[in-house]
């Protein structure tokens, strides 16, 4: 593999012992026909060649927090520092849309977030169409997508998803018993509820969506059965989010944050019970993103490559305006605030010296330096890492660890894994 593109190749055994003599390829003697042969093949898939890497310039992607608020008052929520209800002016938004899509090339996706979106549903429609007809005006693709806890779905909010091809996530950790102990009311209460309610309520419309579920000690080694859970239930697909130690999850972090290696022992199990065939058709994204990196090199994943999204080709506009890099970035931390709607504009923000800072994120002086891994994982998200030229070592070794055992199976010609991947749609990742 080329460490620096993610770019690789499967040699056997006779051709790897010739890697170390790659540059001798036009030497005469009896091993000059095999070097040139093997760098013709690594020339081939792009492996060792200068300019093979990918880069990410253009904005594509922008997350609209519509409202500070909301219903549920989850033990860990990442997004939560006040008690505030703010909700985004539509004004603001739309202007939002209108700057992402003169910055992006072809395509823009916009992601609904908060808070709860779903509470502030007469804006979600508002910014819609508003967006839509910005885009038919620019001619280009705009695209919708959002995550909620769809407590307050309704005929009216499923329609309208419909008929404008919004596509939700939803989120629920897991089986109530395990959902129930940090998705809470602010009574003490467990939501699972909400989420059942919905689904047996609007139940096409609810299988359509998948689900993600926030990974921390009550669920870190209950992978497995978490995602037959939602499988069992229909769902479209299943995937994580690692816990992080901001927002309402600041002051529980040493009670709340994932073992290592439990999590990395739990994943093992899940990669297992993928490769004996038990979720054939059933795209499990903690599997799946990893292995379509490995496959595809470095891409759409933005927290999964050497040139993070954040500040690059992803914006977060917060309900009250501000500018961020990601929203997982900790707005109390140094990398916090690129500008103010209204201030600044979204271009000014991605030339901000702390945008700057961001992209120039330098790991160099980390085990990244020399790990073979390094184009197809890039070091982990540096909003979960201690500081910005500093790794996450819960997603390193979740890392090494997947891309040890995907490189085994992938070198298998018509494997478990790869039958699996066959079974699943192409996006799945």
């Amino acid at each position: 593999m080329d460490r620096v593109s993610g770019r690789w190749v499967a040699l056997n055994q006779d051709w790897a012992k010739l890697l170390p003599l790659i540059d001798r390829w036009h030497e005469p003697g009896e091993l000059r026909e095999p070097i040139r042969n093997l760098r013709t093949t690594l020339i081939e898939h792009e492996v060792g060649v200068v300019g093979s890497e990918r880069h990410f310039d253009s904005l594509n992607t922008l997350i609209l927090k519509l409202t500070a608020h909301c219903n549920h008052a989850c033990t860990y929520c990442y997004d939560f520092e006040t008690a505030g209800g703010s909700a985004i002016e539509v004004d603001v938004a739309t202007d939002a849309i209108r700057q992402g899509l003169a910055l992006c090339d072809s395509s823009l996706q916009v992601i609904l977030h908060g808070g709860e979106p779903m509470l502030v549903w007469a804006r979600v429609e508002e910014i819609v169409q508003a967006g839509e007809e910005l885009a038919a005006d620019e001619k280009k693709r705009l695209r919708f997508v959002g995550q909620t806890n769809m407590s307050r779905l309704s005929d009216r909010i499923r329609d309208f998803s419909w008929q404008h091809d919004i596509v939700w996530g939803v989120s629920v950790d897991g089986p109530a018993e395990i959902h129930d102990r940090l998705r809470i009311y602010r009574n003490g209460s467990g939501t699972y509820r909400d989420f059942a309610q919905s689904l047996a309520r609007f139940p096409d419309f609810v299988k359509s969506c998948g689900v993600l579920s926030t990974i921390t000690v009550a669920n870190q080694d209950q992978l497995t059965d978490v995602c037959r859970h939602f499988r069992d239930l229909g769902m479209a697909s299943w995937e994580w989010s690692l816990f992080q130690p901001i927002g309402r999850g600041r002051q529980a972090a040493e009670e709340l944050a994932p073992d290592p290696a439990v999590l990395v022992a739990a994943w093992n199990e899940l990669f297992d019970a993928v490769l004996h065939g038990e979720f054939e058709g059933f795209p499990v994204r903690p599997i799946v993103k990893y292995t379509d990196n490995f496959l595809h090199g470095p891409g759409t994943n933005m927290c999964m490559r050497p040139e993070c999204g954040a500040g690059r080709d992803l914006l977060s506009i917060s309900a009250d305006g501000t500018i961020e890099a990601c929203d997982c970035i900790d707005t109390r931390g140094p990398l916090a605030g690129l500008g103010k709607m209204g201030t600044d504009s979204l271009d000014d923000a991605r030339k901000s010296s702390t945008a700057n800072s961001i992209r120039g994120r330098d790991l160099c002086s980390t085990r990244c330096a020399e790990c073979v891994w390094w184009g197809v994982c890039g070091g982990g998200c540096l909003a979960r890492a201690p500081h910005l030229n500093a790794i996450p070592d819960l997603e390193c070794a979740l890392a090494l660890n997947a891309f040890d055992r995907i490189a085994d199976q992938l070198v298998v010609p018509g494997g478990p894994l790869r039958r699996y991947l066959s079974t699943i749609s192409t996006d799945a990742s």
